[in-house]
């Protein structure tokens, strides 16, 4: 079937430019949700009332295990996003149940994926949060397991599931130069979020980096769907973060 001369034009432009041209369009909320970050983990440290929410929050984590991961992507990754979408007519799914379901097991999943990240990082580089262990945490996360793994499942799931869950249809999108037309646009927003997003999370005990990159992904995931509405950019804000993980 022959693409249509937009198909035509989205594959002949850089990836790098789509990403760019993501990456700006987000810019604003980007910023907004990095200041509301900082200002969290300042509070951490500096108001003992926030940090004794945040220690009674990771000692329930400690005490729950990968459940809380899984508990917690589902909800805030899941659930959350979906119950905005159904909320605006223009955003609700044509198959409600069916991107319920797929927004449930796929970010419960990659949450556990992620905590198990975060652990190992632990192991490798410290359990502190000197700058040094932070600086390795974030290069080890954006330039190693975000491109290879996390990137990538992300933008073959949401393949199979824009494909109406289609096996046969994902294959055939993944064919070529999937990486280059599939992942790379995203990695260019994924970077600007995420980075300094990510040197927060680090900046953080181990036992909190989760809950609140996922805080961060929900309210990612809940911004760009806002700007889909609104109409102001035609990238792929569906997915719940430039991540694609959280």
């Amino acid at each position: 079937m022959p693409s249509s001369p937009k198909e035509t034009n989205t594959r002949k432009t850089s990836p790098w430019r789509l990403g760019w041209s993501a990456a700006r369009a987000n810019l604003v909320p980007g910023l907004v949700l990095q200041t509301a970050a900082a200002l969290l983990l300042v509070a951490y440290y500096y108001n003992d009332a926030v940090a004794e929410q945040l220690n009674t929050l990771a000692q329930f984590k400690k005490r729950s295990g990968l459940a809380y991961a899984a508990a917690s992507g589902m909800l805030f990754c899941g659930i959350i996003p979906w119950l905005f979408r159904m909320a605006v007519a223009s955003l609700r799914p044509a198959h409600p149940a069916n991107d319920l379901l797929f927004g449930i097991f796929w970010w419960s999943g990659m949450a556990v994926l992620t905590d198990t990240f975060y652990q190992v990082q632990a192991a490798l580089w410290g359990d502190d949060t000197a700058t040094r262990t932070v600086l390795a945490k974030v290069a080890c996360d954006m330039l190693v397991f975000t491109p290879l793994l996390a990137a990538p499942f992300n933008a073959m799931a949401h393949a199979w599931k824009a494909l109406g869950f289609s096996l046969a249809a994902t294959r055939s999108e993944l064919r070529g130069k999937w990486y280059r037309r599939i992942v790379l646009p995203n990695l260019v927003p994924n970077w600007m979020l995420w980075t300094p997003g990510m040197a927060i999370v680090y900046s953080l005990p181990t036992l909190l980096q989760l809950p609140v990159a996922n805080l961060i992904g929900c309210f990612w995931a809940l911004l760009c769907t806002s700007i889909a509405a609104d109409g102001r950019t035609g990238e792929n804000p569906g997915n719940p973060s430039a991540k694609d993980r959280r």
